[in-house]
């Protein structure tokens, strides 16, 4: 019976396919991120590209001479990460093997991001720009095109984010592929273009030189998470960046949002400002959403499983183990699944494994 048993056990096993809970889902949050995506380049195609020249010293950049590449790319990565990859990976394994491209990968970000930060701090943040009424500097002084070149590579580095949700899919991890991370990802190439194309420097460029900040620190936690569990003791500050990300679009929206209070010799065009600041209010409220289910919600949940396991009579079985310690004889821990998701959670990672 034993070896009938090993032998089963030894034969492949199919994967758990993605439930069509999951595929629907996904599909939820690429329409809203479609829609969203499209709606902000309406915005800049028909506001911003109207009442403002672009700047003639990016006739020549690649993907500079028109909006159509950014938001075709854009739509290509939402269809790719909430439909077409999910039931390529439907009935398959995670792609195993990933760990040491993922670590290479968020290495160069750390890097990339925070050169993006420092050549943005040297070409004014830290420097010469003043925090208020800042104007864009459209001619060839080194420092003026040093943070125009600063932004396209900010640009280019919205792109090389969407690996992120690439590996998602490979690892069918769908849960991560939200409605915040799909958005996000979709709609900032088409929003940059259109701040880097019209105002590539001056009061707009905080936003930019923030998030590059705030990027080095995040792929940085993942480096470190890939690393293994020996670690992760270590990486207690993880809901903190979220906390930044919040962060960093209230003092966007706030420095946008002061113009329309400061008397500017120069300043930032009001398309754009409308712009910056709607964009900082929507993504305070995802990331807002986002931080209070994935962390308070959670932190509730979890303390209120626990004083129930405290509140048991000795002897109690909650999922099947003993909640006492009895005759010098230790039961197994208290966990807080619920009874038969146990088993379900077993067959799944044999299945992987």
């Amino acid at each position: 019976m034993a070896t009938t048993e090993k032998k089963d056990r030894s034969l492949p096993q199919t994967p758990p396919p993605t439930s069509d809970e999951e595929l629907q889902q996904l599909k939820y949050n690429g329409k809203w991120a479609v829609a969203i995506t499209v709606l902000t380049f309406m915005y800049g195609d028909l506001t911003v590209a109207r009442q403002l020249p672009p700047d003639a010293r990016q006739n020549t950049w690649l993907l500079m001479k028109s909006p159509y590449p950014p938001l075709a790319v854009s739509m290509v990565y939402v269809a790719c990460v909430t439909w077409w990859g999910p039931l390529y990976m439907r009935h398959r394994k995670p792609i195993t093997g990933l760990r040491p491209v993922m670590m290479v990968y968020n290495a160069f970000q750390v890097v990339f991001s925070f050169w993006l930060f420092w050549g943005a701090g040297v070409a004014g943040w830290l420097t010469k720009y003043k925090w208020v009424c800042e104007p864009c500097d459209f001619s060839d002084d080194p420092m003026a095109v040093k943070m125009m070149v600063m932004g396209y590579w900010y640009m280019i580095s919205k792109y090389i984010d969407f690996i992120d949700t690439v590996f998602f899919v490979l690892n069918k991890k769908t849960e991560h592929i939200s409605l915040l991370h799909v958005s996000h990802h979709a709609l900032m190439p088409v929003g940059v273009w259109f701040g880097i194309r019209f105002q590539p420097g001056g009061h707009g460029t905080l936003m930019g030189f923030l998030n590059a900040f705030v990027h080095s620190v995040m792929y940085l936690y993942y480096l470190l998470a890939a690393m293994g569990p020996t670690l992760r003791p270590y990486l207690w500050w993880k809901k903190y960046l979220t906390f930044m990300q919040m962060a960093q679009f209230t003092i966007v929206f706030f420095h946008g949002i002061m113009l329309a209070f400061v008397e500017c010799e120069v300043p930032l065009h009001p398309c754009l400002l409308r712009w910056l600041c709607v964009q900082a209010i929507m993504f305070f409220a995802l990331f807002s959403d986002f931080y209070i289910k994935a962390y308070q919600m959670k932190g509730k949940a979890k303390k209120q499983l626990k004083d129930k396991a405290k509140s048991l009579p000795n002897g109690e079985k909650m999922n099947g183990h003993t909640n006492s310690i009895s005759e010098g004889i230790v039961g197994k821990p208290f966990q807080c699944v619920p009874a038969g998701l146990e088993d379900v959670a077993r067959e799944r990672k044999r299945a992987y494994h």
